[in-house]
């Protein structure tokens, strides 16, 4: 089911980047919720959509009045486009986290995100860009809520309040106040081998180095030179192509990440321990558009997509390491033992060897067949 009803219209939304047989909707009925909402008790037509995945908040918004989109997700963008041409219509406009807005809303709309630490940085964001007495709605479905919402309301903005839930999904209220109540704790800093990393709301591993990362660490290859290439893919703080370039200090390291913040951590922790690194930053669906080929290829994928849990995310970045790597190149990544990643990986290349593991973690150093055409 592609067609979304809202109470503006009709929109052709698909999930992005797009799946066989995916039969997930690219919208639920917080996103219903929130635009009745505004349909109801809007007080103006310049809507500003935060966590907008795919469009269904802002395009629809944007059959009503002028709508601004606001996230971290690249593929969230992406996806909003591509939903946009799809219906004829213009893109929103977009921001990313931390800029300022061109647009004064009249109302502001948000899907409540995963991450708590991130909504506590896009309550502060709000309370410091956005005049007195806004109205503001946030809704999520009522098994991904946090507990302490009305509490972050009031901390951040002054006021909150919950309101009835509709089919499974929970509206809150609040307005601005106009003015910034109390600071984000964020960017974090954590501990690593290589001194404090600065860590961004919402990026994971928001308080300490978290385990896999160690034992990734444990397990790199060290045979790194000036000339290899280096892709740390879904790089999130840096960590791992930080190992590299203290290995090498000249090798080439390319951060990639869908996620805005986790890129701005990567940047600003190579700007701290390697600032005269041969680095580059990649915004956007995984290697694709990365440059490449690379000669490593370092992986920690995500066994999860916003609430969605499952090997797809990885699957998918197997797959585009497999068509990244150069002649002799190697991808390494780690994973939970129990999701068994060997399995897939077998079928993409013809050396699967275990390079490390504990009680819980796998580390695979995997190479190509050596009759594949390759890049050179």
């Amino acid at each position: 089911m592609t067609e979304f009803e809202h109470p503006w219209g009709t929109l052709t939304l698909q999930r992005w980047p797009l799946k066989r047989q995916d039969a997930l909707q690219a919208w639920d009925n917080a996103d219903h919720y929130l635009l009745k909402t505004l349909a109801d008790r809007g007080e103006g037509t310049a809507t500003l959509c935060l966590n907008d995945s795919w469009g269904a908040l802002a395009l629809a918004a944007s059959q009503h009045g002028e709508a601004l989109s606001c996230g971290d997700s690249w593929l969230a963008w992406k996806g909003m486009a591509i939903n946009a041409q799809t219906n004829g219509l213009a893109p929103p406009q977009w921001c990313w986290p931390q800029q300022a807005l061109d647009v004064t809303p009249d109302q502001i709309v948000l899907k409540v995100p995963k991450s708590v630490a991130l909504l506590e940085s896009q309550l502060d964001w709000i309370a410091q860009n956005t005049p007195d007495d806004v109205p503001v709605w946030l809704a999520g479905m009522d098994k991904h809520l946090p507990r302490q919402l009305v509490p972050l309301l009031e901390r951040f903005l002054g006021n909150g309040r919950a309101e009835y839930g509709w089919k499974k999904a929970r509206l809150f209220s609040a307005r601005t106040p106009g003015q910034s109540l109390a600071q984000a704790d964020y960017p974090s800093t954590i501990d690593s081998p290589f001194g404090p990393l600065v860590v961004h709301a919402g990026v994971f591993s928001q308080s300490q180095l978290d385990i896999g990362a160690r034992c990734f660490l444990d397990h790199l290859p060290m045979n790194v030179t000036p000339d290899t290439r280096v892709a740390d893919l879904g790089c999130g703080n840096g960590v791992m192509g930080l190992a590299m370039l203290a290995a090498s200090p000249g090798c080439r390291v390319t951060f990639c990440d869908e996620s805005w913040l986790a890129l701005q951590s990567a940047r600003e922790n190579v700007d701290r321990h390697s600032p005269n690194a041969n680095a580059r930053f990649h915004l956007g669906d995984g290697l694709k558009g990365a440059g490449g080929p690379f000669d490593l290829i370092l992986l920690n994928p995500p066994f999860h997509e916003g609430h969605v849990v499952g090997d797809h995310v990885a699957r998918r970045l197997f797959r585009q390491a497999s068509e990244s790597l150069a002649l002799d190149g190697e991808l390494r990544v780690i994973g939970n033992r129990h999701l068994g990643y060997h399995t897939v990986l077998q079928r993409l290349f013809e050396s699967v060897e275990v390079a490390g593991s504990n009680r819980k973690f796998v580390v695979w150093a995997c190479r190509l067949p050596r009759g594949r055409p390759g890049q050179s």
